[in-house]
């Protein structure tokens, strides 16, 4: 499948990304509504030019102080493409990740019976990080991962930096104690620890961006291969409304259903 809007830059370090002067203003995210509106009219909402669905499970999962309710237009247009979409289940992303997780694997849990076939997630922003985890714990459930715009590369850091790396400062006053603990040494849930353990090979993942990310620095966005990295641009709240992205995610899915069947 050809690339779409491919970048090549090498693996960021935490060092290369600390300062919080490369993001753009947050204000900018104020101006999702108008990706929301351009992909009511896109073709693409409509399914045309894109790959159509095989039927497999995808799950869905929001982002930081999120539901699914606002992923109901992802949701809804993975279903009319020929998925079988399911919600994360995990109400609002605001508390220990950790039992997030656990909610998120009785919801795999769930679709896998149903539907007898490996899921694919996909995840935004902090979303992506908790999916993340569950496909590391449960590989068994899962064939495919897709970030949107979710901070890949706190993965890679310091433990006690862990998937908040790219969060906004004034984000993090806003967490919870028990969130906040998650995000340090003190964790008892085990979620640091296993989130940066190596995904499963039999998880092809991908990361889908952009580089006006006001919530995440969008180097942090980056998967550490360069050939796993798509940039749609708009907002960090667009990704989820965004017909560039919408289109990617198409061709990722497909390019991935196509080689299960292979597989299989």
């Amino acid at each position: 499948m050809a690339r779409t809007s491919l970048v090549d830059l090498p693996a960021t370090t935490v060092a290369d990304t600390d300062d919080s002067s490369t993001m753009p203003s947050f204000w900018k995210e104020t101006l999702w509504p108008m990706e929301w509106m351009v992909l009511r009219v896109s073709p693409v909402y409509f399914g045309i030019g894109v790959p159509r669905g095989d039927g497999s499970p995808v799950v869905v999962v929001p982002g930081f102080l999120g539901t699914d309710a606002y992923l109901l237009e992802l949701y809804l247009w993975l279903k009319r493409l020929g998925y079988r979409p399911y919600m994360s289940g995990i109400g609002l992303n605001a508390e220990c990740p950790g039992k997030l997780t656990d909610k998120l694997i009785r919801t795999a849990e769930r679709a896998r019976a149903e539907t007898g076939r490996p899921l694919r997630i996909v995840g935004h922003s902090l979303g992506g990080i908790i999916a993340r985890r569950a496909c590391v714990e449960r590989p068994d459930l899962f064939s495919q991962l897709v970030y949107l715009g979710s901070p890949v590369q706190g993965v890679n850091a310091h433990p006690a930096i862990g998937a908040a790396l790219s969060l906004l400062r004034f984000a993090r006053r806003a967490l919870s104690s028990g969130f906040a603990d998650c995000l340090t040494e003190r964790c008892e849930c085990a979620f640091l620890s296993r989130i940066v353990e190596r995904l499963p090979d039999k998880v092809s993942h991908a990361a889908i961006y952009t580089r006006n990310d006001g919530v995440v620095d969008w180097h942090d966005a980056l998967e550490v291969d360069p050939s796993l990295n798509y940039e749609a641009g708009g907002t960090h709240i667009g990704l989820v409304y965004n017909p560039r992205a919408y289109r990617v995610l198409a061709s990722l899915l497909a390019e991935a259903g196509a080689a299960d069947r292979l597989a299989a």
